[in-house]
């Protein structure tokens, strides 16, 4: 990416909970599947103690994967003289990059009254690519404005410079 940087951004998921937190709600799930496995083995009913715990085991592990997954992905946008170019990353390894002619590149946005900025695109012509979603309603239309912003500078900074 050579000539000038109009706009970079880093884009990562909003993760709700630390770790702490993560491990408080882990536990929240475990304590009564633990409590109730006592109370049925005290009654016999070992093999049901088997299944509780087994589901109650599951269901953390998916807790703690899917917060793991979500911490390793993000999203970058650069805009530069040149291009501007959305790239994934997952796990810290780029899995797509797409690049795009600036010069008549738009910001689109899906609005909803109930739930604010639903969605962004950059549209070039037919194509549309949908960016920042990971980020909340109010998160998008800042991000939104200030790639606008930044695109329209790059268009009269960029003919001002040639003229």
């Amino acid at each position: 990416m050579s000539g000038r940087t109009w706009f970079d951004a880093c884009i990562r998921p909003n993760l709700a909970m630390s770790r702490r937190g993560l491990a408080l709600v882990g536990a929240a799930l475990l304590a009564p599947a633990l409590i109730f496995g006592v109370v049925l083995i005290m009654f016999d009913a070992w093999p049901a103690t088997l299944f509780l715990g087994a589901e109650a085991l599951l269901a953390v592990i998916a807790l703690y994967w899917c917060a793991k997954r979500l911490s390793e992905q993000w999203e970058r946008v650069v805009l530069t003289d040149h291009a501007l170019v959305v790239e994934s990353w997952d796990q810290g390894k780029p899995i797509a990059t797409q690049r795009i002619d600036p010069t008549w590149a738009s910001i689109e946005r899906r609005e909803s009254r109930d739930f604010g900025c639903e969605a962004i695109f950059v549209r070039v012509r037919r194509r549309r690519v949908r960016i920042a979603q990971a980020l909340s309603p109010k998160e998008r239309v800042a991000l939104a404005d200030a790639l606008e912003l930044a695109l329209h500078q790059r268009k009269t900074g960029f003919a001002l410079r040639a003229a």
